[in-house]
């Protein structure tokens, strides 16, 4: 009995909290119901525009930079002297078509059997040229001006193959 009364007090309590009627429940606003956002957008004062402008327009400019930096770098990766001296023709005789921007141009020699090697000349990673050569200087030198004039063919036809492969007739739908 004397412990009864505490009991009774504290189910009380306990069934009075429960039989509270939950806000949240039953509130106007429905759980798929968004809320908007009161807050006001302020108009960035006319000195904050002009300073972001600026810096704008000095990315663009450093971007633009880099780009004419980089552009028709030739890389020598040759190892014999006939190697060397190809790359020394090609390079004599090499001037870039108009137009062309955005390449690299890897000149690569891998040794084959006794004294000839092979010759692979990458523009952007993609083979342009590949050859025989042979340590006679003559044929070398003929050798770097076929190699310039196919060079200069791809970089010259590059816009005009990139338009083709990106066409309509060349994008397909998936379906077999």
């Amino acid at each position: 009995m004397r412990y009864l009364l505490p009991i009774v007090f504290i189910l009380t309590f306990t069934l009075a909290g429960i039989a509270q009627p939950d806000t949240l429940i039953q509130s106007k606003v429905r759980p798929d119901t968004l809320l908007q956002d009161t807050t006001q957008i302020k108009e960035a004062p006319e000195s904050l525009q002009k300073l972001i402008r600026e810096i704008t327009k000095q990315q663009e400019q450093v971007s633009k930079d880099a780009e004419l930096e980089l552009d028709g770098m030739l890389f020598d990766e040759t190892k014999t002297k006939s190697g060397k001296d190809f790359y020394d023709f090609f390079y004599s005789r090499w001037e870039a078509p108009p137009g062309a921007r955005n390449f690299s141009i890897f000149i690569t020699e891998v040794p084959f059997r006794l004294t000839t090697t092979q010759i692979e000349i990458k523009i952007n990673e993609t083979l342009v040229f590949q050859s025989f050569l042979q340590p006679r200087a003559d044929i070398v030198e003929q050798m770097a001006e076929y190699a310039v004039a196919q060079t200069q063919m791809y970089l010259a036809n590059y816009e005009e193959l990139m338009r083709q492969m990106e066409g309509e007739d060349q994008a397909g739908t998936g379906i077999y």
